[in-house]
């Protein structure tokens, strides 16, 4: 691996779940033993210590308490604007990779990973400042060779909607959604007809199955 890099680095973890976050912690002394590490388990902890001092890299986890939505990386970009980013996360690559990259993150990675990827694009976001899996790359070239790259139904669904569709299909009701989200039932009532408008689908089983065929294309 070239270009390491061998200055003190700050590096934060952000997940709920202790295990991951002493797995990621042995992963980065391999990687740089200068590494200082630090741990949040939610969105507000981790808006907390990004206030406390500057850090290097924040390693997020999407699905942790307060997150699961675009915004929580809005309100990072607020605290630190020029902070990198790496997404390490058991949602599909293929659904929300691209959209996480667009919101402003620098790199999204699987928790499928190995040990030697995860290094890898730990040193591309630090040293290039961006992190393309080969799936994401072909998706790039895709999206920009077909346009809509219109073989993903998900595609179809903005950012708020794909939210939304992926608690339906976690179980989550209209009000919990809502409160998750910040939102009026009535609101999140109009963004699951439109998913279902767009997907043209009828049930949640319907949406399940485009969920995992989108993600096996």
């Amino acid at each position: 691996m070239s270009n390491l890099v061998t200055a003190e680095l700050k590096i934060l973890i952000t997940d709920d779940h202790r295990i991951i976050q002493q797995g990621l912690t042995i992963v980065i002394k391999e990687y740089s033993n200068k590494a200082i590490v630090s741990y949040a388990n939610s969105v507000n902890t981790t808006l907390l210590s990004l206030k406390q001092g500057k850090v290097d890299l924040l390693i997020l986890d999407i699905n942790i308490p307060g997150g699961n939505n675009f915004r929580m990386i809005e309100q990072i970009k607020e605290i630190q604007p020029d902070l990198k980013i790496l997404l390490f996360s058991a949602h599909e690559e293929s659904t929300y990779a691209l959209r996480y990259l667009k919101a402003g993150v620098n790199g999204y990675l699987e928790k499928s990973a190995s040990e030697e990827e995860i290094k890898k694009a730990i040193n591309r976001v630090l040293i290039k400042g961006k992190y393309y899996s080969t799936n994401i790359q072909d998706q790039l070239f895709d999206t920009y060779y077909e346009g809509a790259n219109s073989k993903r139904k998900l595609h179809h669904l903005t950012n708020r909607e794909i939210e939304v569709a992926r608690f339906i299909i976690d179980g989550e009701g209209t009000s919990s959604i809502g409160e998750k989200l910040d939102l009026q039932a009535s609101t999140i009532s109009t963004h699951k007809k439109n998913i279902f408008e767009k997907l043209q689908i009828s049930n949640i089983s319907e949406l399940i199955d485009i969920f995992r065929m989108d993600h096996q294309m």
